[in-house]
């Protein structure tokens, strides 16, 4: 790359003089960095470095003293940037800022370039870990929209069949990368690639590419790396999780697949690089790859890199265990739930420090995994989506069937359309979600438990006030005839709009869950699908039953009774999703764990963590006072009954 290159380049990452005066981003550790941000830019100074170097010292003589020069200032540079990332408070001694200076140090020492490639990757994945990076895609490439997006992006400079020999390529300086240059695939990574379709590649054609999306952008990053291995002997498949296969360079994942004992090394990179980002593998083997992830965990927390295990431990469940948790739960509900709540226990433990805990803990997580790979409990279709509809509808069933008491017993049936359109539109709109999420937003799993716990604690803030409401309005026989009258009148257009928007949230994130365990079922029942949709009109039916018997069998009640045992099950529902969303909170890592002795009841929402158990208990409590202050009033409502006659 030519000097005006060099110079765009460090211009683009905010690295030009006086870029670095700006107040210092602070981020925590684990908190989840932007996409195309400073954090990013680092990485890709880091890795920039670590593959370059090598074309300016060999042998600790300086092949050009221009690029050597380069390599000194943008190792400089990525310390700037980090210290302005990290804020100035943060010690030397922290490990992002100490394998960086490493690394500074052999540049300045004209070291081997082995050695300063190591540093700068030590670097990298500290930064990953500080920074809160996601350095791998959401979820698998599309092969079809790769093509798609290639051909009408990228194929004019970098040919169709990425060999870079194009009309206009012959007019560009510097040429476009040749994608089936061995050498230049050697240091790549999918990862690199998608940091250059973020930033560009100024000083020359290469355009950023940041109006795709990143789900988008990664396709591409792979797909480049399968036209560069086209023609070649491939054999598989390949053990690979996605993540290595997105930071790993071709050099390093042969490396990787010797040291593991492939046969044929060359020919099975060939696969990891042309099938294997773009095939679903096996639940089996994505256990056995989250079992690794949690044995790196163990070792990293044994070492005194506590932070590191957490973030391992996390991500051993976000990347590796949630995307197969809908399959392995219709096979297995109970297994899959143990091995939910074990890693919920190591993590508590590695927070805690606890030393013996976390042995233990680690010890019995890998053994649930390995169980739950090795199960081979066949799937039962019929049975498995007969469950799945019984035990998600029935949430919504409760409380829509509740709601629709409720204005029957005040007189007001023709207010239940309200209540209708709410549950109703609900079902679409989870269905398009799930699509969005899965096919268009490709958010990472941690943003979809943010997604779920965002629904379901708005969901449960309107249960409670709901149901505070409710019981404090449970008061004596003498006041029931003045609180008829008012409620009545009381139920107005925003009232009404407040009930559908709770119909709304009750039935949305159901039907979204519904989707994807559906979807899950359908995946495993490959010639029974018929019992797939068969169990699940069974399971609708004993929802619209069990809807119809509480609506009859609650406006049979007293109207005293009947606010009471309303305002006790929308409640007991505001509990279930206030620890549902908690609990899906400390999952994708927003809130910390914090375990404690307490029986788990999950169909409740009920964890052992006190963060959950701390919002329940407010909610009981309040609930609690709201019904006992209701009760001790039974003399004044006469009273105030009498005056308003009067006046």
């Amino acid at each position: 790359m030519n000097s005006n290159f060099r110079i765009a380049f460090v211009l683009t990452l905010g690295l030009a003089p006086g870029a670095c005066q700006r107040a210092p981003v602070t981020m925590a550790p684990g908190a989840p960095a932007s996409d195309g941000g400073d954090a990013q830019r680092l990485v890709a100074l880091v890795d920039y470095v670590a593959g370059d170097y090598g074309l300016a010292v060999k042998d600790g003589v300086e092949v050009s003293a221009l690029e050597y020069q380069e390599q000194v200032r943008f190792v400089a540079d990525a310390r700037a940037l980090a210290r302005r990332l990290l804020g100035p408070d943060v010690p030397e001694g922290e490990p992002l800022l100490r394998h960086l200076a490493r690394a500074e140090a052999l540049v300045l020492a004209r070291a081997d370039a082995a050695a300063v490639t190591e540093a700068c990757r030590a670097a990298r994945d500290a930064a990953v870990t500080r920074l809160g990076l996601h350095t791998s895609p959401a979820a698998r490439p599309h092969l079809g929209p790769a093509e798609a997006l290639y051909a009408g992006n990228c194929a004019a400079c970098h040919g169709a069949s990425g060999d870079g020999d194009t009309e206009r390529a012959r007019h560009l300086d510097p040429r476009p990368a040749a994608f089936t240059d061995p050498d230049r695939l050697r240091e790549l990574s999918p990862y690199r690639v998608y940091n250059a379709l973020t930033f560009g590649v100024p000083g020359t054609a290469m355009a950023s590419f940041e109006a795709l999306s990143p789900a988008e952008r990664w396709d591409l990053a792979f797909y480049v790396f399968r036209l560069g291995h086209a023609g070649r002997e491939a054999r598989g498949p390949v053990a690979l999780p996605l993540a290595e296969m997105a930071t790993r360079s071709d050099h390093e994942l042969l490396e990787t697949l010797s040291a593991e004992g492939a046969a044929d090394p060359a020919a099975a990179l060939t696969w990891a690089r042309r099938e294997a980002p773009f095939t679903e593998p096996p639940a089996a083997e994505g256990i056995e790859r989250t079992r690794r992830v949690v044995r790196e965990a163990l070792a990293a927390f044994a070492t005194g890199r506590g932070e590191d295990a957490d973030r391992l431990v996390l991500d051993a469940y976000l990347s590796g265990f949630e995307p197969l948790e809908p399959g392995l739960r219709a096979r297995d509900a109970d297994a899959t739930a143990a091995v939910e709540a074990a890693f919920f226990e190591l993590r508590g433990a590695l927070r805690e420090g606890d030393a013996l805990g976390v042995r233990a803990r680690g010890a019995r997580l890998d053994g649930l995994l390995r169980d739950v790979a090795g199960a081979k409990r066949p799937i039962v279709p019929f049975a498995a989506a007969f469950l799945i509809y019984l035990r998600e509808g029935i949430e919504a069933a409760l409380l829509v069937g509740a709601l629709l008491a409720g204005l029957r017993r005040l007189g007001r049936p023709e207010a239940a359309r309200w209540v209708h359109v709410g549950w109703i539109a609900a079902i679409p709109a989870g269905v398009a979600t799930w699509w969005a999420l899965d096919r268009v937003v490709s958010l990472g799993a941690d943003r979809r438990e943010l997604v779920e716990a965002v629904v379901a604690l708005l969901a449960a803030a309107v249960l409670f006030s709901v149901s505070f409401w409710l019981v404090s309005k449970a008061e004596s026989r003498h006041w029931m005839a003045y609180l008829r009258r008012n409620l009545e009148a009381g139920l107005s257009r925003r009232k009404l709009s407040v009930l559908a928007g709770l119909a709304f949230l009750a039935v949305y994130r159901e039907a979204a869950e519904t989707i994807l365990f559906t979807q899950a079922v359908l995946l495993e029942a490959r010639g029974a699908r018929a019992h797939v949709w068969a169990g699940a009109a069974a399971g609708l039916l004993a929802v619209a039953a069990t809807a119809a018997l509480m609506n009859r069998t609650v406006l049979r009640l007293p109207l005293g009774p009947f606010f009471a045992v309303s305002g006790v099950l929308l409640c007991a529902l505001a509990i279930s999703f206030a620890g549902s969303g908690i609990h899906d909170l400390v999952a994708a890592g927003y809130l910390p764990p914090r375990p404690v002795r307490f029986p788990e009841v999950p169909w409740m929402g009920i964890h052992p963590d006190l963060t959950g158990l701390l919002v329940q208990l407010a909610i009981v409590l309040t609930v609690a006072a709201a019904g006992v202050a209701a009760l001790r009033r039974p003399e004044e409502a006469p009273a105030q009954e009498r005056a308003r006659r009067s006046s």
